[in-house]
């Protein structure tokens, strides 16, 4: 996907909207977030657009954990996948995340949910995120701030694959919470 000087492939990259989900369950985990949200809008050196409401959530797939909160946010940007995959690596390590593991307890989870209309497959990168439509702590957030998202690999919006969905686990919205 490497842009050789083409008007097209420039302005396609330009256009692209990411779509970005976050997540924490260790330590102060909305200072993370918050955090996190800064740090990808300096970071990556991008406008965000929109950035959903923050939700408490039970993990999913494990017992015995604490509650993540988590939200998604969405940003323009120029960068190509694997250059915001490394950046959101980073982003990560700075605030103290040391597992590699996707069942063990986080300070910051951070993941590429969709860029633009784009399937990919490479070694440690999957776009759209592989669970996307899976998770209700993905698409509850995805449904507030884009309700007519679809991608090509879908038939429906995420806020029909929401309704059409029978998620039992918690997932409750955080009031009282101010981005600046």
């Amino acid at each position: 996907m490497q842009s050789q000087g083409n008007d097209d492939e420039d302005l396609r990259l330009l256009n692209n909207s990411v779509y970005i989900g976050l997540g924490s369950n260790m330590g102060n985990r909305f200072a993370h977030i918050e955090k996190a949200i800064s740090d990808i809008k300096h970071g990556l050196q991008t406008e965000i657009l929109a950035v959903s409401s923050i939700y408490e959530t039970s993990p999913v797939g494990v017992e015995n954990q604490p509650d993540f909160l988590n939200c998604v946010c969405l940003l323009k940007t120029t960068l190509e996948p694997r250059q915001i995959l490394n950046k959101l690596l980073e982003i990560e390590k700075s605030h103290g995340r040391s597992c590699s593991s996707m069942n063990l307890p986080r300070t910051l989870d951070l993941d590429i949910l969709l860029y633009g209309e784009l399937a990919l497959n490479e070694p440690g990168l999957i776009v759209p995120h592989p669970r996307v439509t899976e998770r209700a702590f993905v698409l509850i957030p995805l449904a507030e701030i884009s309700p007519n998202l679809t991608h090509n690999l879908w038939e429906r919006t995420v806020t029909e694959i929401l309704e059409s969905s029978t998620f039992t686990d918690k997932v409750e919205k955080v009031d009282n919470v101010r981005w600046n």
